[in-house]
């Protein structure tokens, strides 16, 4: 008897305990947001590669003809891209309308577009619920020598 209400006991002791820690765990983890969905351009940012400071001349908000286009980032892998350019009057041309391959790597904040048998690599510098910053380009466009973040800034529709 004493045996078999040790036993319960501990049994019960366990249960408990691992219940505990499995929701200490599950409130300690916090999930990523998706990078599945829609995107419109909303800003265009140039970053210093010397002290990450918004350099501002080279910085601006999408144009008109920026914000008809979308990327459209699908579940099954497939990308859409639709991109307009416009003139000074903001009349929108169809620039590219493409339909691609892509893979999405969370962990090093990788995506992978595959363009005409090439694959453009791009690093995703933040993913929230509502935005999508991706790194497009490193060049020195201030001209100090060190190469700086160019990036473009999309809302989810």
């Amino acid at each position: 008897m004493i045996k078999k209400t040790l036993f319960l006991s501990i049994a019960a002791l366990s249960l408990f305990a691992c219940n505990s820690n499995d929701n200490d765990d599950a409130n300690n983890k916090t999930t990523e947001p998706s990078i599945i969905g829609k995107w419109q351009p909303s800003k265009y940012m140039a970053y210093s590669g010397k002290d990450g400071s918004i350099i501002a001349s080279k910085s601006s908000d999408a144009n008109v003809c920026d914000k008809k286009g979308f990327i459209d980032i699908a579940a099954n892998g497939k990308i859409h891209e639709i991109s307009y350019y416009g003139n000074a009057e903001s009349e929108c041309k169809l620039d590219a309308d493409t339909n691609t391959d892509y893979t999405y790597d969370s962990s090093s904040k990788t995506l992978k577009v595959k363009y005409d048998g090439s694959t453009e690599v791009s690093t995703i510098k933040k993913l929230t619920a509502t935005e999508l910053e991706i790194i497009q380009e490193l060049t020195d466009v201030n001209g100090d020598g060190i190469k700086d973040e160019i990036t473009a800034i999309f809302k989810r529709l």
